[in-house]
């Protein structure tokens, strides 16, 4: 669960201080499937003139009327600065991760080679609902 606005708050004035301020928060929460609160985290970002990284690590492929993730999901799409998935538990263990932002960070972050292996997976999720029709019976 996400700690509260206030105290959240509390720490992004302490970090006025800071050249860069950064609110980070998974996208979904596993333990008990509940998702961010975007309008609210991202509120509080632009407030403190903070960037907003998700991890969407337990929605990729998942989460979302097309899977698109926990942004589509609660249709808040373009307002996270920062979006990141290690590819390694919603779909399995599936080896790589993907990142997207500005240009010159993704770049930093994510060399081609740690990319081909999760786009086979996406890959197969595009091409049939069984994975996803598997998954949603035992959850």
């Amino acid at each position: 669960m996400p700690p509260s606005s206030t105290a959240s708050a509390c720490k992004l004035q302490e970090a006025q201080k800071h050249r860069l301020r950064l609110v980070a928060t998974d996208g979904a929460f596993f333990m008990d499937g509940d998702s961010v609160p975007p309008q609210e985290i991202c509120r509080l970002a632009f407030r403190h003139g903070a960037l907003v990284f998700v991890d969407e690590g337990h929605a990729t492929g998942f989460l979302g009327p097309t899977r698109g993730g926990t942004d589509e999901l609660l249709d808040v799409m373009g307002q996270f600065t920062i979006i990141n998935s290690s590819l390694g538990k919603a779909l399995g263990g599936a080896t790589g991760g993907y990142t997207t932002g500005h240009g010159p960070l993704v770049s930093l972050l994510l060399p081609p080679a740690v990319v081909g292996c999760p786009s086979k997976a996406l890959n197969l999720l595009l091409e049939s609902n069984t994975i996803i029709h598997f998954i949603a019976a035992k959850t």
